[in-house]
Formats: C-alpha cells, sequence, structure tokens
C-alpha cells in the first residue's frame, strides 16, 4: 500500500494523548498526525481550525478523523476541501448540539469551577469500574489534569452553539462513521442525523461505550484501516 496520512483530531480534553492506544494498532503504511489543542486559550470551533489547517500535509494523501468534540471541527475543515484530503472518518461525534432535549442556552451554565471536579469523578469511576475503563481512567485523568477548566468550559459552550449541517452537505468525498451502540454521551440520533445528510456513508456500529477508540483500538483500527484502503484504491 501507499502510504497516507491520517490527521488525528482529539475529543474534549485536545491534547491528543488518548489517541495512543489506536496508534500502536495501525499498520505503518498509515502515517499518524495527531493534532493537539493549546492547553490554556480558551478557543472554540473558528480559532481552533487555523490551528488544525497548519498541521494538515500537502505533499501526501491525507484522511482527516474527527472525534467526539472535533467532529464539528473535521467537517467545517473537509467542507473547505483542502487538497490531498481523500476522506472523512466521523467517530462518536455529531453536526449539531448532540443534546437533543437541552437548549442552547443551556450552555451559558458551562463554567469553569464545574470542571474542577471532573478530576475526582474520573478518579471515582476508575474505583468503581474494571476492566478497559479502569485503564483509560488512568490516561483520560492525566489529560485532563493538563488543561485548564476554563479552557473546558470554553468547548462545552461551543458544542452547544455549533451547527455544521450546510458545511456537511459540502462535502463531497468518502465518509466514515464510527459509532458506540451504547454511547450514552453522544447518542445515535447524532450519527443518524449526519446520515441523512450523506446517505452514502458508511457507518460502523462497534459494541462499546463512547470511548471507541480508546477501549476498542483493535477493532477501530481495522476498520479505520479497511476504509483507507479502499479509498485508497479509488484515486488514480
Amino acid at each position: 500500500m501507499r502510504s497516507v496520512s491520517l490527521i488525528l483530531l482529539p475529543g474534549l480534553d485536545g491534547t491528543g494523548s488518548l489517541f495512543e492506544p489506536l496508534l500502536r494498532h495501525l499498520p505503518e503504511w498509515i502515517k499518524p498526525i495527531v493534532v493537539s489543542y493549546p492547553e490554556n486559550q480558551p478557543y472554540g470551533y473558528k480559532e481552533l481550525i487555523n490551528i488544525v489547517t497548519r498541521s494538515l500535509p500537502d505533499d501526501i494523501d491525507f484522511v482527516l478523523l474527527g472525534e467526539s468534540f472535533s467532529g464539528p471541527l473535521s467537517i467545517m475543515i473537509a467542507g473547505q476541501r483542502p487538497k490531498r484530503l481523500i476522506g472523512l472518518i466521523l467517530c462518536a461525534t455529531f453536526a449539531k448540539k448532540p443534546f437533543r432535549f437541552l437548549p442552547s442556552w443551556a450552555g451559558y451554565f458551562s463554567i469553569s469551577p464545574i470542571y474542577l471536579l471532573w478530576p475526582a469523578t474520573i478518579k471515582l469511576r476508575a474505583i468503581l469500574t474494571r476492566g478497559k475503563y479502569k485503564d483509560l481512567a488512568q490516561m483520560a485523568l492525566k489529560a485532563i489534569k493538563s488543561v485548564k477548566p476554563e479552557v473546558i468550559s470554553a468547548r462545552v459552550k461551543a458544542i452547544f452553539n455549533v451547527n455544521v449541517e450546510s458545511e456537511l452537505e459540502q462535502i463531497n468525498i468518502p465518509m466514515l462513521y464510527l459509532k458506540s451502540r451504547k454511547d450514552y454521551l453522544i447518542k445515535k440520533h447524532n450519527a443518524e442525523a449526519i446520515k441523512r445528510l450523506k446517505y452514502d456513508m458508511d457507518v460502523i456500529d462497534i459494541d462499546t461505550q463512547h470511548f471507541l477508540l480508546q477501549l476498542e483500538p483493535v477493532r477501530s483500527a481495522v476498520e479505520i484501516t479497511k476504509f483507507i484502503e479502499k479509498i485508497s484504491e479509488m484515486e488514480p
């Protein structure tokens, strides 16, 4: 296989460190570029576009992957049709406010003191949970501690106000959606809404929770690799 770059845009923590389990299972011909967001700047989606754009290669074909928080950002960028972008992967994410029964103004309640408690909740879940989630909790705890609470607060506000469905309609490259079957955070109506706009998008269900790339890295790597192999064969 010819080399293809995989640009990985992280979830709410923005560090990119939680991609590590997935990276261990990608084949050598897939060249990952993990994008990290500033840990001390409360940027929303519009400010983050420039950071991601500067990370895009111009000397190799690439696929963009947007995980959770970064799904809308990856859609915005794909909608701009950057040179050498050949595919888009959306992972447990959304194109507009993902919480169906919460109004947009609920985002104003996302204030930084709330996120001072986040490490404590992760520790508690690690204590109460066995198996795969316990290992993930240790990784997540380290990532979250490196990000200022006001930064997390700003990103949550951005989630409540985002809508990139118009950008989604402009995308004309192959798309894959990796969906968590037991996702109680980003529920299935989000994938269904994207599928209605991009009916030819492939959707893969993985029997796990929201952090599917971390909890099922082998299965995720297999599906990502199959998708990239398929679209690479379509390229001249």
